[in-house]
């Protein structure tokens, strides 16, 4: 029988896209937090808000110069405590993508191999952990408990010892999901930058100045390079078989 995880050893991931759809790149991010911690990070989160931002969702689609200063507030509540709040990502070239050959043509395949690949690596990365993961709720014949089962069996063949290390994977709505609301932020900022929208002439300045905030907060002077693959702010550019 399984035996439960205690409290302190699960990690939560709350997983989000940006640029799913007519882009050259598709990034994918989450935020990582531990599960006792996680109440802190939304209250921290909600106080940072204020007072631009009383109510609705936050996300990238809706930042603007008038609410500029409360989205560098949330972002910052997680680059001022990178001793408990991560964030991961991973981007791809969507030109390299070849559904037709690895994915039965399917491009909601793709999509699900390059959540597989973001969870992998952060299970990998917390070698002790447990964990639930919540990706942003998106219309899917692919259960979250199809990844969950994925993820617990590539692990048992990479030689993991952990009993079923993924022990919950369920949507959450973005709009009731203040972790998500971040992670969509961040993810926004990455994608804006990767293809280019920060270039176009009739570029949102307020997403501009975002973009370029997140970026030196993380320390990243070129998003296309990518991080450290362990960086608590990590950006990894995937390479596509073609």
């Amino acid at each position: 029988m399984r035996v439960p995880a205690k409290p302190d050893d699960i990690i939560e991931i709350y997983a989000d896209e940006s640029s799913q759809n007519k882009h050259r790149y598709l990034a994918l991010g989450a935020i990582v937090v531990s599960m006792l911690d996680t109440p802190d990070l939304i209250e921290a989160i909600k106080k940072a808000r204020l007072p631009e931002l009383p109510q609705g969702e936050a996300k990238w689609a809706k930042v603007s110069k008038a609410k500029l200063a409360a989205y560098k507030r949330m972002v910052d509540v997680v680059f001022d405590n990178q001793d408990k709040w991560h964030f991961h990502s991973l981007f791809v070239d969507t030109t390299r993508q070849n559904h037709k050959k690895y994915n039965n043509g399917d491009s909601e395949i793709g999509f699900n191999k390059e959540l597989y690949q973001l969870a992998n690596k952060i299970g990998q990365l917390y070698s002790k952990a447990y964990f639930h993961i919540y990706p942003d709720y998106r219309d899917t014949k692919s259960s979250p408990e199809e990844l969950r089962q994925i993820l617990c069996h590539g692990a048992r063949k990479r030689g993991d010892t952990r009993d079923w290390p993924v022990r919950r994977c369920q949507f959450r709505d973005s709009k009731n999901t203040i972790p998500l609301q971040v992670a969509d932020i961040l993810i926004g900022a990455i994608a804006y930058q990767l293809n280019g929208h920060d270039k176009a002439a009739d570029a949102n300045p307020a997403k501009v100045d975002l973009a370029k905030y997140i970026m030196k907060r993380a320390g990243i002077a070129n998003i296309t390079n990518g991080t450290k693959r362990e960086a608590n702010f990590s950006v990894w550019p995937r390479k596509l078989r073609k």
